[in-house]
């Protein structure tokens, strides 16, 4: 699982160094990164888990290169933590994105991609982690702030279903596990 991780972030960087020379040859794109909190819900499902979707607070950041006025790719890593009850959870994905405007004159965009989903719950003495590789999908509209500012409301869902697996204390606990994180919420991406 570990190195699937690995592929996916080198197919990221490689995108964003693709973006980059480009932009060093003339294309009309350029480096940009983004930021954004939101509140997010987790959801593991899986033979034996419950499969509630729990909301907490998330993050994200991204960092990627545009390879024209209508695409840009790059890399992002986002965060999800909830505590209730005694048991801490954490959600971390890590992805290659794509975001897509349709129309140039309109600031409305389309994301994908691919992530790796990673879960963990812990009540300081067990811990049960889960992960799993599959698509991240969103939407968005960007405003202007100023020439190079833009915040964005959005919505992103990833969800981990290829390789998922449960483990408590470190051993197998159960087979085909999904991961999945949804995100509402506002980006600030400078271009």
């Amino acid at each position: 699982m570990h190195r699937t991780g690995v592929i996916l972030l080198a197919l990221a960087l490689a995108s964003m160094r693709v973006a980059v020379a480009q932009r060093s040859a003339g294309s009309a794109g350029g480096l940009w990164y983004s930021v954004g909190v939101a509140p997010g819900w987790a959801r593991l499902t899986c033979d034996i888990c419950a499969g509630h979707r729990e909301t907490g607070v998330s993050a994200f950041l991204g960092v990627g290169g545009s390879t024209s006025r209508a695409l840009r790719v790059g890399a992002e890593l986002a965060g999800w933590r909830q505590s209730a009850g005694g048991v801490t959870q954490t959600l971390m994905s890590v992805g290659a994105v794509a975001y897509w405007y349709p129309n140039l004159q309109r600031r409305f965009y389309l994301r994908g991609g691919a992530a790796i989903v990673m879960h963990r719950a812990s009540d300081g003495t067990d811990v049960v982690t889960s992960s799993g590789i599959g698509p991240q999908l969103g939407v968005g509209y960007e405003y202007s702030l100023s020439r190079t500012w833009r915040i964005a409301p959005f919505a992103h869902y990833a969800v981990g279903v290829v390789g998922g697996d449960v483990k408590f204390n470190g051993g197998e606990a159960a087979g085909s596990a999904t991961v999945s994180f949804f995100q509402v919420g506002a980006a600030l991406t400078r271009k």
